[in-house]
């Protein structure tokens, strides 16, 4: 690996989860306030993210195994924000009516 495709690599992969992160935040805050915009944001996000995931097969030296986990990273962190917030969200209203049924 020559020190330009290690810098390549290493880039790519800190977009590859920096992407992630920021998908994962803006779907969650779009949700929580409701705006549109940023749940459309965290879209883009994840299309990017995709796009750097098909950059890291392409143009990175990385073995075949490393790339098929980048893959599949990608395509299964799809549903992980979407999952959580339905947990989240469901344990918080139990929550709420376990608090509301102590009261009665």
């Amino acid at each position: 690996m020559t020190p330009q495709s290690l810098l390549l690599s290493a880039v790519l992969l800190g977009a590859f989860v920096l992407l992630a992160g920021a998908y994962a935040l803006l779907y969650c805050v779009g949700l929580l306030s409701g705006r549109r915009e940023l749940t459309w944001a965290s879209y883009t996000c994840y299309g990017l993210q995709v796009a750097v995931a098909f950059a890291v097969l392409v143009a990175t030296p990385l073995d075949w195994w490393w790339k098929a986990l980048v893959l599949a990273s990608a395509i299964v962190y799809q549903r992980i924000p979407p999952v959580v917030w339905r947990y989240l969200h469901t344990l918080h209203l139990s929550t709420k009516e376990r608090a509301c049924s102590r009261t009665l």
